[in-house]
């Protein structure tokens, strides 16, 4: 987690039992969150303004799979020479912490944005898409500040300062960011909940009952979202304070602390690819859009195939098939011939045998 857990003895297994356990999961990652990327750029309908805030958190994830999975299964194997092992461990936890933060706030910043538009409609216009980049760059500047701050005491052997890091983290990460989408999702169910329908016609009642349903499932989405990046990402910067606070001290670590390290060390990894899951399959634009580029697939499978089995012959299908023709002409001529013969003697054999006939009758 920091430079303490480079001079940590680890298992001499440990490198392999990472690369089996995390190389499937950045795999996953990466294909998922690639997955949204390819949606996002062949559906123009999706293209708005607070799906440009799912793309950014894609974007975290798929940095998640692609870099700092493969960073941590170098790390594990210790083949990272000594003289750069400490800056190798730092820049380990600082991209870590990156992608923690820049995914909290992302969630954070999707939670206000619906929050507008459920609970201040009259103010969501103010959300448009250079709003959204603008957030974006001030998710990934904040995101950077919080985590390179360990540089400025990386020649330092106290973990004073990584206890005070992993506290600031703690409250700037979940408490502050949580409380906040708490009180927003409690406010927008009941909103929802308690929106009053129409008297006017069937028409306008249907239409707001499906839209309230939209966005409860939406909300349920991006809530769920929040719960497991919780459960992945908390219990991991904790640990790495408790670790932090022991280290100071130098109490002893018991084996049993050491393995629940080991394994949220793996489960923290796992919000990467539940997050594309969750709004690709659940939330209804992108579900459309999966569906439609499925169907688009297969529709231009048959097509091909149907071209395909209509296509014009190879060259040497046309050229046996023209000497195939010609030896039928040939034959057939052969036997018009043969027949226009065989006419012609039976023609003149008649005219003989009239011949002999009448000549016999004359005799007589």
């Amino acid at each position: 987690m920091n430079n303490s857990t480079a001079s940590t003895p680890s298992p001499p297994d440990y490198g392999k039992a990472a690369l089996k356990k995390l190389l499937p999961v950045a795999i996953a990652i990466t294909l998922a969150n690639g997955l949204v990327f390819a949606l996002f750029y062949r559906r123009k309908n999706l293209q708005t303004s607070s799906n440009y805030l799912l793309l950014g958190l894609a974007v975290c994830d798929f940095f998640t799979g692609a870099i700092n999975i493969p960073y941590f299964i170098v790390f594990s194997f210790e083949v990272v020479p000594p003289s750069i092992q400490t800056d190798y461990s730092y820049w380990l936890y600082i991209l870590h912490t990156l992608m923690a933060v820049s995914a909290a706030y992302h969630i954070l910043v999707i939670t206000a944005e619906k929050y507008l538009a459920i609970v201040r409609p009259l103010k969501h216009y103010l959300v448009t898409k250079k709003t959204v980049l603008k957030m974006l760059a001030g998710i990934w500047i904040t995101s950077a500040s919080i985590a390179v701050i360990p540089l400025f005491w990386k020649n330092s052997q106290s973990h004073v300062y990584f206890i005070v890091h992993s506290s600031v983290c703690l409250v700037v990460v979940f408490v502050l960011p949580y409380a906040f989408m708490i009180y927003a999702y409690i406010v927008m169910f009941k909103a929802i909940t308690s929106r009053r329908r129409p008297s006017s016609t069937h028409k306008d009642r249907s239409r707001l009952h499906k839209k309230s349903i939209h966005d409860q499932k939406c909300i349920l989405v991006f809530a769920v979202m929040a719960a497991v990046f919780a459960f992945c990402w908390l219990p991991y910067f904790t640990i790495a304070l408790l670790l932090n606070i022991k280290l100071h001290l130098k109490s002893n670590i018991s084996k049993l602390f050491l393995k629940t390290t080991e394994v949220f060390v793996f489960v923290r990894y796992t919000t990467s690819i539940i997050n594309p899951l969750l709004y690709t399959f659940f939330k209804r634009d992108f579900w459309q859009a999966l569906r439609n580029l499925h169907v688009k697939s297969g529709y231009m499978y048959r097509r091909t195939s149907s071209t395909y089995s209509k296509s014009p012959s190879l060259p040497h299908d046309r050229v046996t098939r023209k000497r195939n023709s010609i030896a039928d002409n040939s034959m057939l001529t052969r036997l018009s011939r043969s027949g226009e013969t065989t006419s012609r003697a039976n023609d003149k054999r008649k005219i003989n045998t009239t011949e002999e006939h009448m000549v016999f009758i004359s005799s007589v």
